[in-house]
């Protein structure tokens, strides 16, 4: 008789587990319930559920659907799209959940917040400068290193007297700079062109165009 009693006792603490597990598993990813007194778990007590409000989440898809169901105690249903996907059950202490980045929070007078965890952005290795020349420009004192970094996509470095007083980028559209009557245009195929400008009463010079030559390409021959 005492091992019959002891089994009962045995299966009825079993059930109160399986109960619990089947609770935390369908919630919205949510933290493990309280335990409860396992003299309750035969016979569960079923709070009536109030309806108290329905909020949209961040995400603008989904919404939460908040009951009370005692003192200090809400329960928020998640919906999206007419499915239900997670409940969250807060009594005393908040209730957490998080879905396909949606986190939502049900707190325990009942207020829901959330917010949605961004995507990293994805860090692309900048692109590698290849020198594809030097050119004296019109003034005859400054250079221009022009670098290829991708098709259609060159850069040059204008320098003066061996100091460095501009890039000027040139993707798939023409860059222009000028610095002290120098003016410098960078074409997306490579190409500078540069001229300067006349003093007062005399006429203007002609533009001096400079042909690069790419250095892969002339060692390759």
């Amino acid at each position: 008789m005492r091992a019959l009693r002891t089994l009962r006792t045995t299966l009825v603490a079993a059930g109160a587990t399986a109960v619990l597990a089947a609770s935390a598993s369908g919630a919205f990813a949510a933290a493990a319930p309280e335990a409860a007194p396992v003299a309750h778990a035969s016979a569960p007590c079923k709070d009536k559920r109030v309806p108290v409000k329905t909020v949209r989440l961040a995400d603008k898809v989904s919404v939460a659907k908040v009951y009370k169901t005692g003192k200090h105690r809400f329960v928020a249903e998640i919906w999206a799209k007419g499915t239900k996907y997670g409940t969250l059950v807060a009594k005393d202490h908040a209730a957490r959940g998080q879905n396909n980045g949606l986190h939502v929070t049900l707190h325990p007078n009942g207020r829901v917040t959330s917010w949605i965890e961004r995507a990293q952005p994805e860090l692309r290795p900048a692109a590698e400068r290849i020198l594809v020349s030097t050119t004296t420009l019109a003034d005859d004192t400054s250079t221009a290193k022009v670098y290829r970094l991708s098709a259609h996509h060159y850069e040059a470095d204008v320098y003066a007297n061996g100091t460095k007083y501009g890039t000027l980028v040139a993707k798939d559209h023409a860059a222009r700079g000028q610095n002290n009557g120098l003016h410098v245009l960078l074409q997306p195929d490579g190409r500078v062109t540069s001229w300067v400008d006349d003093a007062p009463g005399t006429s203007a010079a002609e533009p001096t165009v400079h042909v690069q030559v790419d250095r892969q390409a002339r060692q390759g021959k």
